[in-house]
């Protein structure tokens, strides 16, 4: 997401859904979904706190084979719940705010540190960026986009 063509990309993706958009597996509506992408990067920004989740992910190898490599489940992982905090209120808005996270994410570039993440622990900044194109692919392709 670091990568100016990338993020150009991903916005495209982004302004072809509609809040009619129809899910091709899990509970999200299209619009619960933007506000959750929203979410994920503010947690990778700091701007939410969270609470460590235990598990196997926190090791290395683990990390990197679940955010580079390893397909994602469809509809049976739940994220950690501070990535579910925004509420949907107006749709042009709330697609608005989530590009301009996206942007101030990628402002951050050469930030050292970075907050952690609930399920993976401490992340470097291109961690958090794969992370974050792996997951806004994810969604996006879950409602077609």
């Amino acid at each position: 997401m670091f990568d100016s063509q990338t993020r150009l990309e991903f916005r495209r993706r982004i302004l072809q859904l509609t809040p009619e958009a129809q899910r091709q597996w899990g509970i999200m509506t299209s619009h619960r979904m933007v506000c959750h992408l929203g979410d994920q990067l503010r947690i990778a920004l700091g701007d939410l706190s969270t609470s460590p989740i235990p598990g196997p992910l926190r090791y290395p190898l683990i990390k990197q084979l679940a955010i580079d490599v390893l397909p994602w489940p469809k509809g049976r992982v739940k994220g950690p719940r501070e990535a579910f905090v925004t509420q949907p209120t107006v749709w042009d808005s709330d697609v608005a705010t989530l590009c301009e996270l996206l942007e101030t994410f990628a402002s951050r570039h050469s930030q050292r540190t970075w907050p952690r993440h609930p399920f993976f622990g401490r992340m470097s900044g291109s961690l958090w960026s794969r992370l974050t194109c792996r997951h806004f692919n994810h969604h996006l392709k879950q409602f077609g986009c």
